[in-house]
């Protein structure tokens, strides 16, 4: 098997993301962090899943929002959800 080829750039950026490792995260940065799988608030159990559809316009709100947040699509539509339901 022959080795990837990578630019100089790629090969810098995999230099600097091992040094980071090897020199340790704080932890504050990996509670920082986002997390995969299922959220928190949905407990042990697996959420029922509801799909619904959005115009584009809609869908590009949500998503400025979501990126502004740091937070995904389904957990901006949560809150505002519960915002929404607590009325």
């Amino acid at each position: 098997m022959t080795q990837p080829e990578f630019t100089a750039e790629e090969r810098a950026q995999f230099e600097q993301a091992a040094a980071e490792a090897e020199a340790g995260y704080s932890v504050e940065y990996l509670r920082a962090r986002p997390t995969l799988g299922r959220p928190r608030e949905l407990g042990d159990e697996a959420g029922i899943v509801i799909q619904f559809r959005l115009d584009p316009s809609r869908t590009a709100r949500l998503d400025a929002r979501a990126s502004k947040a740091h937070k995904s699509r389904s957990q901006i539509i949560r809150e505002a959800l519960d915002r929404e339901l607590a009325n």
